[in-house]
């Protein structure tokens, strides 16, 4: 399904002729955000590459990173994972601020990518990482994989929302109910055990 259909298919669920587009986007929206900040699901698992330049050692995270990212050199057919360092570590192992040459790891700080060591010649990164899915808007063709995959998930979500925004209480409860179930299929079928016995609790946010 794409995200027109589901629109249209909030449309009906909810009936009502002050209900509009826009009103529907922000909910699906906000659900959306939502989800991808409540864990890493494997439809936000993203790869993006980046060609280094000689002499220069941070390089801005992409746009869209959220978690988890992992680096990867390619240097003609050769792969390598780049160690990570993490907090006081890469103060320890970070000794000499002008050294250059193959980058063998590699930090985050703030929004950037520091390799060390400096970079001696152009290389192919390659990020891996979970990301922040991009804004849904009402495109005939557009499906990322949480639209494609959980329909139900997003239409019971919006449905609820829209009901919760024109105060109607009992079918608010009733669609909040349905999207719950649906969010539990996506948990388990994720495999996100933690949360098995998790009810989650969202909160209705217009922009």
């Amino acid at each position: 399904m794409n995200t027109s259909a589901i629109i249209d298919q909030v449309y009906a669920n909810v009936n009502r002729t002050d209900l509009t587009e826009v009103m529907i986007l922000q909910f699906l929206n906000n659900r959306q955000d939502q989800i991808c900040n409540f864990d890493n699901f494997s439809f936000m698992e993203e790869s993006t590459t980046e060609a280094t330049v000689d002499g220069t050692q941070a390089y801005s995270l992409p746009t869209d990173y959220k978690d988890e990212l992992q680096v990867y050199l390619v240097d003609d057919t050769t792969k390598t994972q780049l160690t990570k360092w993490v907090g006081s570590q890469s103060e320890k192992s970070f000794t000499s601020t002008d050294s250059d040459g193959k980058p063998y790891a590699y930090w985050v700080w703030e929004d950037s990518v520091t390799l060390y060591p400096i970079p001696d010649d152009v290389y192919t990164l390659t990020y891996r990482y979970y990301q922040y899915l991009t804004d849904l808007t009402n495109v005939d063709t557009e499906e990322n994989e949480l639209v494609k995959r959980w329909p139900d998930l997003m239409v019971n979500g919006a449905t609820s929302d829209a009901f919760h925004y024109f105060h109607m209480t009992d079918k608010t409860s009733e669609w909040e109910t349905k999207w719950g179930a649906e969010f539990q299929k996506l948990i388990r079928r994720q495999g996100k055990r933690r949360y098995t016995n998790f009810t989650p609790r969202l909160k209705v946010r217009i922009r």
